[in-house]
């Protein structure tokens, strides 16, 4: 059985005009993704589906937290994760010619499978850096002594460079 087939869209007898649709992805989801930047998740999707004669215009609006290791501490945290993405998918007579954000399927196509978009797009939402401001948290996820430690170096005085030394030799 396909792992993807709750991902599918039945788009043969949708009526023209907006549709909704919610999907959820998760660790299992992921698993099926060979070397993954995400393992762990927890990441809703609201898709909305407006089906036009020529085209379907998909608006996908995904928040969840995913498991990452703080850039900061070093402590496993759920990472904040939530992004806007819109998917244009034309009717052709073949399938497979995709561009940038352009989709192409035929136009006796009976459904539309999400599942690669969901993947593609959770992964664009990842920050740059895995840190957040969980100070605001009942219980930060933090590895103090890392933090105490960051905390310690930033604070002390940093010993004189050479350039220091080199500056007062044309004070004599």
């Amino acid at each position: 059985m396909n792992a993807f087939v709750a991902y599918s869209i039945p788009i043969k007898g949708l009526k023209t005009g907006i549709h909704r649709f919610k999907f959820t992805i998760d660790s299992a989801f992921f698993s099926h993704f060979e070397d993954a930047p995400i393992e762990e998740g927890d990441i809703a999707f609201d898709l909305q589906l407006d089906k036009r004669p020529d085209m379907l215009i998909l608006e996908f609006e995904l928040a969840g937290t995913v498991r990452a290791e703080c850039d900061r501490c070093t402590a496993m945290i759920d990472l904040p994760v939530e992004d806007t993405r819109e998917l244009i998918v034309k009717y052709g007579e073949s399938e497979g010619e995709d561009e940038d954000e352009v989709v192409f399927i035929h136009r006796e196509a009976s459904e539309f499978n999400v599942a690669k978009y969901l993947y593609e797009f959770a992964v664009l939402a990842l920050p740059i850096t895995n840190t957040y401001d969980c100070q605001r948290d009942a219980d930060p996820p933090c590895n103090i002594e890392i933090l105490k430690y960051l905390n310690h170096e930033s604070g002390e005085a940093k010993p004189d460079s050479v350039w220091d030394a080199l500056k007062d030799l044309g004070n004599n």
